[in-house]
């Protein structure tokens, strides 16, 4: 078996390197879910540090299983050493001890996954649907490495039936074999998913820092990491047997026979490169199966996933409505003034406000001037999409209090006023002096734009040094979380494509340095015939095109199906137009996979430019 590995180290390196991304890839997402379950649980403990609040007579108890137990406010805190026996325990302690009310901590337990409806199963069933979904598609990739090594080893296992050795044997050697790679690529795979984990934590704790309330740690739970175990136990094992079974198809008088069936006789080389390229891809349509499926998984994941992420931006952009203020402030109008000036801002409105009604609209009524009604209001249709219209045709007074005030209507919206547009909404500028005279108990506002850096601070010193309330809202802060947020996204759907796609690239240069290697007498033959290097490069073109075509017609049907899940499943909550189907990134994927076949077959056959014809004619075989 050693000689064997030995031998074709290439093809071994492959392998583990395979084996060791899809394990990266898939305990990856184990670590990610279990480390934020443990976020969720300590979040939980310090906000409700009990497992069951029991209001009853509880004096004198005394149970071994409980870790703690407060009272505060007639009621009792239990907490037990073990969580998953809080339903048992509570209900000895009732059967004792007379329980008025008891309340579990459902939040809680449910993390644990011993509550109805708990978090838990939500988890697991995330899990399984995303290591599903990668395991076919790695499945695939590592099953074509293995089928290739098999080619590869044909000459040995030939030889090993011909001096006696069984089917049995034979399959026991590769079995185990295949399980040295895979023990070595697991552990190997599963050290460096903590690496990559523990920098994908780090960007999560910096980007997201105003969201996190406590770090994220890194985390383990079992059953998280037994998921994706036994998905990579089952992708191996399948990727071992399903190759190997094809051994007892190998006759031992194959291995005087010549590789090479290709024709040559042809009396018409004007077109030969044409004619080749189409008889060479029907005599070799099994062995290109392995690229075509490449193709088919690649196409599928990389359009279903950058789908995904523009269906996500858009539903975003679209329903997202972000200020173009970048904090809005409430407090007294003298300090807002103060304020403004020390926040170096770029632009800002700073008014007072208060609120009626006329004809049955609020009234935002201000003192921005103009004695003007903004003539626009966004209207939110049942899909909550914005849009604005005009809700008057004609006004010339508003009624505030008994006090006819004469208006006109104006498009012009404030700077800040943009998300104040509201249905059923009257806005009302009024001049200064309009305002005052009608005595309003009002209040005070501020939108700014400020290229300022440490806003909160200085807004926090400021109301500490002068000792006055200040409400906030940091808007830019919020905006940059979103786009964190969104980042992110970006962040891991970008990283499973590109594991997947160096573990396909890692195939197909493999699959194509096999066939090219495989062919080679028959590459020096076509240039002995008068092909030139050009030529079989357009063969080679026109080959890899043909394998694209084939992979995209297979996977086309469930790109349309997962194109059409898509839009009515996130059309049932979102309207965004951007179509039910993308063909430009359908076509962008397909360009990319066939410019990715070619490169490689043409690689793979410059290899062999620097070996004599005679050389690349030898017969290989013993």
């Amino acid at each position: 078996m050693k000689k064997i590995t030995l031998k074709n180290k290439k093809f071994s390196f492959n392998i583990v390197i395979s084996i060791v991304l899809a394990s990266i890839l898939l305990f990856s997402i184990g670590i990610l879910f279990s480390s934020f379950r443990d976020y969720l649980i300590q979040k939980t403990l310090k906000e409700n540090d009990y497992h069951v609040k029991i209001k009853g007579d509880l004096n004198g108890i005394f149970d071994k299983d409980i870790s703690s137990l407060k009272y505060i406010n007639s009621e009792y805190y239990v907490k037990f050493k073990n969580i998953y026996d809080v339903y048992d325990l509570t209900m000895d302690i009732c059967h004792i001890k007379k329980c008025e009310n008891i309340v579990y901590n459902h939040r809680l337990l449910s993390l644990y996954g011993i509550s109805d409806n708990n978090d838990l199963d939500l988890f697991k069933n995330l899990i399984l649907f995303l290591t599903f979904i990668l395991s076919i598609s790695v499945f695939f990739i590592i099953y074509n490495s293995f089928s290739l090594t098999l080619n590869q080893k044909k000459e040995n296992i030939f030889l090993y039936k011909a001096i006696g050795a069984s089917n049995k044997s034979l399959y026991k050697m590769f079995f185990k074999e295949g399980m040295f790679y895979f023990l070595i690529s697991l552990i190997l795979g599963f050290i460096l998913s903590f690496v990559l984990d523990y920098f994908i934590i780090y960007i999560m704790n910096h980007l997201l820092y105003e969201i996190f309330q406590n770090e994220l740690k890194i985390s383990i739970y079992l059953p998280f990491i037994i998921i994706p175990l036994i998905f990579i136990f089952i992708i191996i094992l399948l990727s071992i047997l399903l190759p190997f079974l094809k051994i007892r198809k190998f006759k031992t008088m194959e291995i005087f026979r010549d590789n090479n069936d290709f024709d040559y006789s042809n009396n018409n080389l004007k077109n030969f490169y044409l004619k080749y390229t189409l008889i060479n891809y029907n005599r070799c349509q099994k062995k290109y199966r392995g690229l075509i499926m490449c193709i088919f998984i690649l196409l599928i994941l990389s359009y279903s996933f950058i789908r995904f992420l523009n269906y996500t931006t858009n539903i975003i952009n679209k329903y997202v409505k972000i200020p173009k203020y970048d904090i809005m402030i409430e407090a007294n109008y003298d300090d807002l003034i103060s304020l403004s000036s020390k926040l170096d801002s770029s632009k800002k409105t700073i008014y007072r406000y208060a609120f009626k009604e006329f004809n049955g609209y609020n009234v935002l009524i201000t003192d921005l001037g103009g004695n003007e009604v903004i003539n626009l209001v966004d209207e939110i249709d049942l899909d909550y999409s914005i849009k604005k219209y005009k809700p008057f045709n004609n006004l010339n007074e508003v009624i505030i209090d008994n006090t006819k005030i004469d208006v006109k209507l104006t498009d012009k919206v404030p700077f800040g006023f943009e998300n104040e547009l509201l249905e059923g909404r009257m806005i009302l500028n009024l001049n200064k002096d309009v305002f005052d005279s009608l005595n309003l108990k009002s209040e005070s506002k501020a939108f700014i734009k400020t290229k300022k850096n440490g806003i909160d601070k200085l807004i926090e010193n400021y109301a500490l040094k002068n000792n006055i309330d200040i409400s906030y809202s940091n808007i830019k802060k919020a905006n940059e979380l979103l786009n964190n947020f969104i980042l992110l996204i970006k962040i891991f759907i970008f990283l499973c494509i590109f594991i997947i796609l160096i573990i396909a690239i890692m195939t197909i240069f493999n699959i194509s340095s096999y066939f090219i290697k495989y062919r080679k007498k028959e590459f020096a033959t076509l240039k002995f015939l008068g092909l030139t290097n050009f030529k079989i490069s357009m063969c080679l073109f026109l080959e890899s095109l043909i394998i694209n075509l084939k992979g995209l017609i297979y996977a086309f049907p469930f790109i349309l199906m997962i194109s059409n899940g898509l839009y009515k499943n996130i059309g049932n909550y979102f309207k965004i137009n951007i179509g039910i189907f993308d063909y430009k990134l359908l076509l962008v994927s397909f360009f990319i996979c066939f410019i990715l076949i070619y490169i490689c077959m043409i690689i793979s056959h410059k290899v062999l430019y620097r070996k004599t014809l005679i050389q690349n004619i030898k017969q290989t075989n013993i």
